[in-house]
């Protein structure tokens, strides 16, 4: 348990300091909702549903403002990181660091 959360300590650290956090999310495609965003939702679990694609989503609706201080964009962002954790498998992105990282976050969100 010491050595989990040392990394995820680490990898709270690494990633807090820097300033571009893969921004570039590769569906031009994409016809989002802007209020929802279930179009990019089901685009990625269509697709890739991948640990990287649905972190670049997540980061980019957490944007949108403040959680701690909109209980509505907290809300919604509880919603699609547990969205998230549900779509991916556990056993097949255990070691994916994306996959640490929406964990690590989705468990800020929800504290």
């Amino acid at each position: 348990i010491t050595s989990i959360m040392n990394r995820v300590r680490n990898l709270k650290n690494k990633y807090r300091n820097e300033e571009n956090i893969t921004d570039e999310f590769n569906y031009t495609k994409i016809s989002a909702d802007t209020t929802d965003n279930s179009g990019t939702v089901n685009q990625i679990m269509m697709t890739t549903n991948n640990p990287e694609d649905w972190l670049c989503f997540l980061l980019k609706l957490e944007k949108k403002g403040v959680p701690q201080m909109d209980v509505s964009l907290l809300n919604r962002l509880i919603g699609r990181y547990s969205q998230a954790v549900t779509a991916l498998p556990a056993e097949k992105y255990s070691q994916d660091e994306s996959y640490a990282r929406i964990l690590v976050r989705f468990a800020e969100l929800k504290a």
